[in-house]
Order: structure tokens, then sequence, then C-alpha cells
């Protein structure tokens, strides 16, 4: 089951106690998902539709508490041309004998302008005003027509909309969440409400109910992030291996330089590893000892760094101290 199918089922398991906010969210629900149907004699009928069983028997249930509409349920196939998998689809039916036209008016659907009738196609404020009921609205519209990611793969969620009005209007519910936004993008004919973001989405998971799930997204988006730290100081680290020993190559050619220029030839490879040869005694005799202290160390432990150059000395001195001593070790081999 995708993360997305999970967070609609736990939300679709949620029991809205104040009638307010059940009408909310069955006008969230219906503001997508239904359609209007002829019915004959001037009335109409609402068809609403779903793939997800849960939900389609949640709605059924939430309608007869608030209308006491008995909404019927059937189920057809929903397999569309080409396609390789078949999905039940899942037809909600509200006659007009079951206050379809009720319906239609109460959650703002149907309005009066002008005494004519006419279908709104944005969100009907009078039924957001107070936060719980927007809370239960946008889990309606989710349940309708929202989707998210995996969040082990990525961070999106979006509500598909065909309406601009009723994008717009969901952008600026979502916006009266305090630190919480989202943003509109067109996708052929459709408009796209989507959020990015990983704390807004696991935010407005929290606002709609879906408390198991927020627990399943932030677990999994702080094991991304200590993931992503071990792997940052990794190559930190690696980086930093890098640079010392391609700096320790370096000194150690201005010390091989330094003894070169004294002998007149290159000095061998078994003179650097015998501290008796004419390599230290005569190939670098000019050095003051605390050069040579340094230099000693650096060709016999090449992945030092400096600190730890410092602190093998005696008395042990600071990264700086040491770094000066090697600049000077460069200008003698410069010169």
């Amino acid at each position: 089951m995708s993360f997305s199918s999970e967070v609609k089922g736990e939300l679709a398991r949620l029991e809205n106690k104040k009638k307010c906010c059940m009408l909310a969210e069955i006008a969230g629900f219906l503001r997508v998902s239904s359609s209007i149907r002829l019915a004959g004699g001037g009335k109409l009928g609402i068809v609403a539709t779903t793939e997800n069983a849960a939900i389609a028997r949640h709605y059924k249930k939430l309608i007869r508490g608030y209308f006491k509409s008995n909404a019927g349920l059937a189920v057809g196939d929903s397999q569309m041309p080409g396609a390789r998998s078949r999905k039940n689809r899942y037809y909600l039916n509200i006659s007009p004998d079951e206050k379809s036209m009720h319906i239609l008016r109460e959650t703002g659907m149907m309005l009066i302008r002008e005494g004519d009738d006419y279908f709104s196609d944005g969100i009907y404020q009078p039924i957001v005003r107070s936060k719980c009921c927007r809370k239960s609205y946008l889990r309606g519209m989710f349940l309708s027509c929202g989707t998210i990611s995996d969040p082990k793969k990525s961070y999106h969620l979006e509500f598909v909309l065909d309406k601009e009005q009723s994008a717009n209007d969901l952008k600026k519910l979502i916006g009266t969440f305090v630190d919480l936004s989202a943003n509109i993008s067109r996708r052929g004919d459709n408009y796209i409400v989507y959020i990015k973001k990983a704390q807004y989405i696991s935010d407005l998971l929290g606002i709609m109910g879906a408390d198991n799930a927020v627990l399943e997204f932030e677990n999994i988006r702080i094991s991304k992030s200590l993931h992503g730290d071990v792997q940052r100081m990794l190559n930190c680290d690696n980086a930093n291996v890098d640079r010392t020993l391609s700096a320790a190559e370096e000194q150690r050619g201005w010390i091989r330089k330094i003894a070169e220029d004294e002998l007149g030839r290159e000095p061998l490879a078994s003179e650097l590893a015998d501290p008796g040869s004419v390599f230290w005694t005569d190939g670098l005799r000019h050095l003051p000892s605390q050069l040579k202290e340094v230099a000693f160390i650096r060709l016999y432990k090449p992945e030092a760094s400096l600190a730890e150059i410092g602190e093998t000395l005696n008395p042990p001195i600071g990264k700086p101290a040491v770094s000066k001593r090697f600049a000077r070790l460069k200008a003698m081999a410069e010169m």
C-alpha cells in the first residue's frame, strides 16, 4: 500500500463529532468528487465518485449522519482504455428524494443570485469560518483529490482541481494556518495546488488529523536527515584527508629540494629513511633545530595533520606555529 493510500485510510477512519465540521468535510469532498445529474422535473441529483472503498463508506455514513440522507452506493469499473490494471470505482448516488437539492444548497455548491440558482466554483466561505471547520474541509478535499508522495523518495503533496477558482480558494484556505503556504501550477486542464516543503507537509497532515502518518513522515524525515548529515561528514572527512595528503606531499617536496640543493643531487629513498644518512647530516645541516623537527615528522608521518605534528613535538605547539615553520621551509626551498 502506498503512503498516500495509508494517509487516506487513516483520514477515512476519523469521525467528526461537531455538526459544523461534518458539513465542512462533506462540502470539501463533494466540491471536487461530485457531478450534478438531471433527475427530471427540474430537480437535480448528485453522483460522487472515488476509487477507495473506505472513503465511499465514510462519506455515505457522514452524509447519513448529518443530512439524514441515505446515499446509494454502487460499484463500477474504472479501467481506462489501454490501461493494464483494473480498479473499482465507487459511486455515491444522492437523489432528489434523498435531499440532493438541500445538500447542494447547504454545502454552497448551489447559490442564488438575483433570484436564480447558479453553481459556484469556489469554496463556500460561511462553511469555513472557524478553524475546526477549515481543518475538516481540507480533509474532505484531500480525500477527494489529494495525493502525497512516498517521503522516502521525495516531499510532495498536491490537490488536483479542475476549477481555477477552487484552486485559488484552496490556496488561501491553506494560507490561513500559521506558517503554512501552498503554490499553484497548471497541468493540462487541471490546476494543481501543491506543497513541497517537508515541514509544511507534516503540518498539513497534522491539521487534517493524520497523526499516525505524521509520526511515520517525521521518522523518515529524521532518518533521511541523519543519513545526509553522516554522508556530508564522510565527504568532509575524505576531503580533509585528501587535502592533508596533498599538502604533506608538497611539504615533503620542499624538504627534499632543500637537501638536494645542499647535496648537489637528488636524495635517495634510503637516505630519507635513515636519520644518520647524509640527507640529514649534510643536506639539512643548515636547518634550525625547530625546522628539522617538523621536517623529520613530516617525512615519517605524511598522513599527519598540522595539529597532530604540533602535538608530537616537545613541548607541543599549536597548528599556527607549525604552519609558520613549514612556511619558512617553503621559502628556503624557493630561494
